[in-house]
C-alpha cells in the first residue's frame, strides 16, 4: 500500500509585521459551549529566529517582549507542502515568563471582553437588534427572536453575550470576524464534510453509538410573557436527566411545545456520540456537518450527518495536524 508524506509548515504573524515560521507545539480551541476561541503556542527552547518587514531578525539574547506585547494581534495559518490556511485570528492575551515561551491568545471576542461598559435599557429588543447595539461594527448573523424588556447595568459587551447564554440558552461565537448567535437547534450548518471510517478516521477518535432509550431527557421549558406572567410546557421523561430551558419572550403554549419538543429531538436520537477525529483535511469549523459513513455496518444505521459543536486541533511532532471534532445534534 503507497504512503503519503508530507511535510507540516506553519506561519504566525504578530501585529501583522513579525512571523516566524516554528513551533514546538499549537493547539487551537473552538466550541459553541465558550465564547471565545482560544489558541495556545508552545515556542521552542531554542526560539533564535523571525521575519520582521521582510527581513531576517536575530532573537538570540533577546526578550520577546521587546518584539510583542499583550494585545498585539495574531495569527496562525497552518497546511502540508507550503499550502497554508488560516487556522486562528486573534489577539495575545498572556506572555508566558517561563523557558519553553508559551503564548495564550483569543479570537475577537477579546475586544468585546475589552470593551466600554454598557448602560442601557430596552422596552423591546430583537437578539439581532441587540447584538447590533452591544457589537457595532461586526456582521451579525442571528435570528430577529423576541427578547422582550431588558436592561444591561455597567456590562461589557461580552458580559452582555454571558448572560444570554445563561438566560435564554443563546450560544454565540465570531467565525471570520463575523458574529454568529442562537439557540444550537436554530444554528444553520455549514458547509458538509465527509468522514469515512476507512479512509480519514484517526483511531483516536472516541465515538459511541447510543440509542434513544439510553438518552432519555426531561426538559421543562418555560417562555416569559408581557406583564410579568409565563408560559410552561414539559416534554420528555420524568426521572431522568432534567434540564430547565428559557424560551424565546411570549412564545404561545404551541409555540412553545414546538420549540420544546425540537430541542428535545436535538438530544434524543438513535446515533453517535463523542468525537471524530482527523487531519488537516478536511478543515472542520464550529458550526459545520460531519457526514459520516461506516462501511464496516452495511445496513447503514451508523452513517448519520452531524453538527459540529466543538473543534480542536493540534499541531505538534507527533500527531501532525490533528482535528477533534466533537458532534452535537444529528441532523439526519
Amino acid at each position: 500500500m503507497p504512503f503519503l508524506y508530507f511535510n507540516i509548515d506553519i506561519r504566525i504573524t504578530i501585529a501583522g509585521k513579525l512571523e516566524f515560521y516554528t513551533a514546538h507545539s499549537i493547539k487551537i480551541e473552538s466550541s459553541i459551549e465558550k465564547l471565545s476561541d482560544t489558541a495556545e503556542i508552545e515556542l521552542p527552547r531554542e526560539f533564535k529566529n523571525a521575519v520582521q518587514q521582510d527581513s531576517s531578525v536575530s532573537l538570540e539574547q533577546k526578550r520577546l517582549l521587546d518584539f510583542m506585547k499583550v494585545g498585539d494581534s495574531i495569527k496562525i495559518e497552518a497546511g502540508y507542502d507550503n499550502d497554508l490556511a488560516l487556522e486562528f485570528e486573534g489577539y495575545i492575551t498572556e506572555i508566558g515568563a517561563e523557558i519553553p515561551t508559551v503564548l495564550k491568545c483569543e479570537d475577537e471576542m477579546y475586544i468585546l471582553r475589552k470593551g466600554q461598559l454598557i448602560n442601557k435599557t430596552f422596552s423591546k429588543v430583537s437578539l439581532k437588534q441587540l447584538l447590533e447595539f452591544i457589537a457595532p461594527g461586526y456582521e451579525i448573523e442571528a435570528p430577529g427572536m423576541d427578547l422582550g424588556k431588558m436592561t444591561i447595568e455597567n456590562a461589557t459587551p461580552y458580559k452582555v453575550l454571558e448572560k444570554l447564554k445563561s438566560d435564554y440558552g443563546i450560544r454565540a461565537f465570531f467565525k471570520e470576524q463575523k458574529l454568529y448567535a442562537g439557540l444550537t437547534v436554530d444554528l444553520t450548518p455549514s458547509e458538509i464534510h465527509e468522514f469515512n471510517f476507512i479512509k480519514n478516521i484517526r483511531k483516536s477518535s472516541n465515538l459511541v453509538y447510543k440509542t434513544k432509550d439510553s438518552r432519555q431527557l426531561y426538559i421543562k421549558a418555560e417562555s416569559m410573557q408581557k406583564g410579568g406572567g409565563k408560559t410552561s410546557y414539559s416534554f420528555g421523561t420524568p426521572g431522568e436527566s432534567e434540564v430547565t430551558l428559557h424560551a424565546p419572550v411570549n412564545l404561545s403554549q404551541p409555540a412553545l411545545k414546538e420549540w420544546c419538543e425540537k430541542y428535545w429531538e436535538s438530544k434524543v436520537f438513535d446515533g453517535l456520540e463523542g468525537s471524530v477525529d482527523g487531519w488537516a483535511n478536511p478543515k472542520t469549523t464550529v458550526g459545520s456537518t460531519a457526514d459520516i459513513t461506516d462501511p464496516n455496518y452495511p445496513d447503514g444505521h451508523r452513517n448519520g450527518q452531524y453538527f459540529i459543536e466543538g473543534v480542536t486541533t493540534t499541531i505538534d511532532g507527533s500527531d501532525g495536524i490533528k482535528r477533534e471534532n466533537k458532534l452535537s445534534f444529528k441532523i439526519k
